[in-house]
């Protein structure tokens, strides 16, 4: 239960402070200085209310003026794109059709292109063979000059004794077989050539 506290008796002294009478109340002066006061707060939020409520004002009708220039504007923009995109019809297209035509003639080199690469993928496939077949030549010239130096057989000092070997009297002719087995068959063959003489 909750217990009421008695108000405390208020001294002389401070009724003296705050103007009370004899039975505590406060007087007739210190009431009037809170009315004048009271008066003047609410004079001041009457202005202040007054102020903010002309500011709203204000900004409303800006807003709506501003959102009415905004919509006009943007109508203006919409007819004036409607006008330009119905002048520029013909040459939109125009640009258009061009860029069909290019795009067909892109469609068609392309086919050519695929053909030329095509027939470059042919070739180089020959080329590698070609490739191949020097390259098995020159091994086998080389195992069979390697052959013929382990023998002791001085292949440029007996070339230079011949006496044809200042000019090209023979037909020679070489030629490499890869087998089955991944080995390289060679064959060498020389025939002499005819001379004029022979010839007629």
């Amino acid at each position: 239960m909750v217990k009421k506290l008695k108000p405390k008796r208020a001294t002389e002294k401070d009724r003296k402070k705050f103007g009370a009478c004899e039975h505590d109340q406060v007087s007739y002066i210190a009431l009037e200085k809170l009315n004048n006061a009271l008066l003047l707060h609410c004079k001041r939020l009457s202005r202040d209310i007054d102020r903010k409520g002309a500011m709203m004002e204000l900004w409303t009708k800006n807003r709506q003026t501003w959102t009415d220039k905004i919509n006009k504007d943007l109508l203006t923009k919409a007819e004036d794109h409607d006008r330009i995109l119905a002048e520029n019809k013909a040459y939109y297209e125009e640009q258009l059709k061009e860029q069909k035509e290019l795009y067909n003639e892109c469609i068609e080199a392309n086919k050519e292109l695929s053909k030329v690469n095509r027939n470059c993928i042919k070739v180089n496939k020959d080329i590698i063979k070609d490739h191949n077949e020097i390259t098995r030549a020159y091994n086998g010239l080389h195992r069979l000059g390697k052959f013929c130096e382990e023998d002791g057989i001085d292949i440029k000092r007996h070339n230079k004794m011949l006496p044809e070997s200042k000019d090209n009297f023979y037909d020679f002719k070489q030629k490499h077989t890869l087998l089955e087995s991944g080995k390289v068959k060679s064959t060498w063959s020389v025939k002499r050539k005819k001379s004029k003489k022979e010839i007629n």
